[in-house]
């Protein structure tokens, strides 16, 4: 199975490494078998997902390395920071991961994988309901846009959103964002309108 991973940081620690000791800085590294810890090797002889077929997307964590960052530099995920939906365009970059996900040298029964969105990767001013923000990030629009040709890829098998917290939402308006967001990713539209854009 192959993963995308839409996420405002690495999440590439190890036990060691991490500062909070929290897994939710250390889930990309669990996937991929980093860190001598039973979470670690969940699959048993090997890892959840290799990391030739892992694409990162969105991090903007560059002043925190303490999330694994020379590890995953050293590694063969495909990591595009978070500048690079800017610069390349959402449209590059979501091309870019399906060509990754898809190529003939992707591990060899590669027939589906899986789509992680953390919604720290949205803009906090946006979405503010999350634990750890960090300035910038796509809109929800860029988000819909970025997301769409993956959610209905004919290998994405399915996807997931984390990280949301509903005790820094009040109101409900992050909650509503991410709602609306799902609408437009399963219906197929290509931007939100409104507050949540």
């Amino acid at each position: 199975m192959g993963l995308v991973y839409v996420d405002a940081h690495a999440d590439f620690a190890t036990p060691e490494e991490s500062r909070t000791g929290s897994v939710a800085s250390m889930c990309l590294a669990l996937a991929v078998g980093r860190g001598e810890t039973p979470l670690a090797g969940l699959a048993g002889d090997g890892p959840l997902v290799h990391g030739k077929d892992v694409v990162l997307i969105g991090r903007r964590d560059a002043a925190e390395p303490w999330y694994g960052h020379a590890a995953l530099a050293a590694s063969s995920i495909l990591d595009i920071p978070g500048a690079a939906l800017s610069e390349r365009g959402v449209a590059d970059v979501a091309a870019a991961a399906l060509q990754q996900l898809t190529l003939p040298g992707s591990s060899e029964e590669l027939s589906r994988f899986w789509i992680h969105l953390d919604a720290d990767v949205i803009n906090p001013t946006l979405m503010p309901a999350v634990d750890s923000p960090i300035p910038g990030g796509p809109t929800m629009n860029q988000l819909v846009q970025l997301l769409t040709p993956l959610v209905h890829h004919p290998q994405a098998l399915g996807l997931e959103i984390t990280i949301y917290d509903p005790g820094l939402d009040p109101d409900r308006s992050c909650a509503t964002r991410l709602v609306s967001l799902l609408e437009n990713l399963l219906l197929g539209s290509s931007s939100i309108d409104g507050r949540a854009a």
